[in-house]
C-alpha cells in the first residue's frame, strides 16, 4: 500500500512541467482534494469541489462551465485521479473545454505520476541513507548486541557485518577561513566518495567530518595492510577534484569482529587528531604509522610525560639561545646521521660534535646509549606539541 501523500513542492513541479508540455492551466489537489499546485497561485490551498467528487468516484470527471459555476474551486475542465501502487492519492486537472482538453488527460495524469514515483525513490533513498547513518554511528559507538531495532535495521539495509572493515575518519574544511562545508557540499563530497567503493559504508558525522567503513582483505589472517593505504590514496585523488577544500583523512588500525569497528574508530580518531598536530604539511594518516606518536600522546597528561618534559626543560634553561634544541632537532629529523647534520645546520663536524657532547653534560646522558637516545628523543617530541591543542 502506498504511504505517498503529494506536497506543495511536488505537486507545482507536476503543474509546471504539464503547462510546460500542454499549454493550459493545470492544477494539481491532495487526497483531501485541497489544491497544493496550480498555475493560478491564488488557488493554492483551495478546496475543490470537482476534485472532491473524483475522489469519491474513484474515476474522471468533466465538468463544463455550466456545471463548474455552482461548484467551490471549480472551473471548467477535466479532472483525473492519479494512482500510486493501486491508491487514489490525488486529482489533477486541467482547465479548458472539456472537448478541447481531453486528449492532454492521459499525458497529464502519466507525467504526474513519473514525477511522484521520481519523488518518492529520492524519499526512499534518503530514509536508507539515514537508516544506513544511524547503523554506522551505532557501529563507531558499540555496544549495540542487545538492540534488536538495530539488527532489524541491518537486515532491511542488507548489511554484512561479518565482511572485515576499518574505520576511515575525512576531516574537512573550507578553503576560505577553515569554515565548515554546506551541507549539500557535504553530500557532493559524500557522493564522489561513494563512486570509489561500492562496498564501503559511508555517513557524513557533523559538518566537519565523513566517516568510512572500509572493506579490507584479509589473508591467512593477516591484514593487506598495503592493499588498504591504496584505497587510502585513491580517496585523496577523489577529494583533490575538489579545489573548495581542505582535508585529511586518517585510516585506524583494523580490530577483528565486528566490535572491532568501535575501536578501530577510536585508533582513526586519535591518528587524525595527532597527526595534524605532529605532521601538519601531511594530508594522509595511519594509526599503525603513528604508532609511536600515539603512545606519546597517551602519556602527554600523565606523570610519564611531565617526567620527559622535566628532562628536556633541564635543556632549554642552558639553551637560552636555542642553539642546542634546533641542533637536537635536526640530528633526529636526519635520523641521528652525523654528517647530514652538519650539513643541514651548515656547521663542521667538530662544531657538531661539540653541540651534542655539551647537550650529554646538561642532561647527565650520553646520546650514544640507546635508552638515552631514545629518551631524548621522546621529551623532545613532546615538547614539540602544545598542549593547549591536544585534550
Amino acid at each position: 500500500m502506498s504511504n505517498m501523500y503529494i506536497d506543495h513542492h511536488v505537486a507545482q513541479k507536476i503543474v509546471d512541467r504539464a503547462m510546460e508540455i500542454i499549454g493550459h492551466n493545470v492544477n494539481v489537489m491532495n487526497h483531501k482534494a485541497v489544491i497544493v499546485g496550480s498555475g493560478d497561485q491564488q488557488r493554492i490551498d483551495q478546496l475543490h469541489e470537482g476534485a472532491l467528487q473524483v475522489i469519491r468516484a474513484g474515476t474522471e470527471i468533466a465538468f463544463t462551465k455550466y456545471q463548474a459555476e455552482g461548484m467551490s474551486g471549480v472551473q471548467s475542465g477535466i479532472n483525473i485521479p492519479i494512482t500510486n501502487e493501486g491508491k487514489l492519492i490525488g486529482v489533477v486537472g486541467i482547465t479548458g473545454e472539456p472537448e478541447q482538453i481531453k486528449k492532454y488527460a492521459s499525458l497529464v495524469v502519466m507525467t504526474a505520476e513519473l514525477i511522484i514515483e521520481q519523488a518518492m525513490l529520492a524519499a526512499q533513498i534518503r530514509w536508507d541513507r539515514r537508516l544506513q547513518e544511524s547503523i554506522i554511528v551505532r557501529l563507531i559507538e558499540g555496544g549495540w548486541s542487545n538492540d534488536s531495532l538495530f539488527n532489524d535495521r541491518v537486515e532491511r539495509m542488507k548489511i554484512d557485518l561479518n565482511v572485515p572493515r576499518v574505520v576511515l575518519i575525512v576531516d574537512l574544511r573550507s578553503i576560505h577561513n577553515n569554515q565548515d562545508i554546506a551541507l549539500t557540499s557535504m553530500q557532493n563530497i559524500l557522493k564522489l566518495l561513494e563512486k570509489r567503493e561500492s562496498e564501503s559504508l559511508l555517513a557524513i558525522l557533523s559538518p566537519t567530518q565523513i566517516v568510512i567503513l572500509q572493506r579490507i582483505f584479509i589473508h591467512s589472517d593477516v591484514w593487506d595492510y598495503t592493499s588498504s593505504l591504496e584505497q587510502l590514496n585513491a580517496y585523496q585523488k577523489q577529494l583533490l577534484k575538489e579545489p573548495s577544500i581542505k582535508f585529511n583523512i586518517s585510516m585506524g588500525q583494523y580490530f577483528p569482529g565486528i566490535d572491532g569497528i568501535a575501536e578501530s574508530y577510536k585508533s582513526a580518531s586519535r591518528a587524525i587528531e595527532v597527526g595534524k598536530l605532529s605532521h601538519p604539511n601531511k594530508t594522509l594518516f595511519s594509526a599503525r604509522e603513528l604508532i609511536l606518536d600515539l603512545i606519546l600522546k597517551e602519556s602527554l597528561d600523565s606523570w610519564r610525560g611531565s617526567q620527559l618534559l622535566n628532562d628536556y626543560k633541564k635543556l632549554q634553561s642552558k639553551d637560552t639561545q636555542g642553539t642546542l634544541q634546533k641542533t637536537l632537532q635536526t640530528y633526529f629529523a636526519e635520523n641521528t646521521d652525523f654528517a647530514a647534520t652538519a650539513e643541514k645546520l651548515h656547521i663542521h663536524r667538530n662544531t657538531l660534535r661539540y653541540r651534542l657532547d655539551r647537550i650529554n653534560e646538561i642532561l647527565g646522558i650520553d646520546l650514544k646509549n640507546l635508552q638515552d637516545l631514545f629518551r631524548l628523543y621522546m621529551a623532545t617530541r613532546l615538547s614539540e606539541w602544545d598542549k593547549d591543542q591536544i585534550h
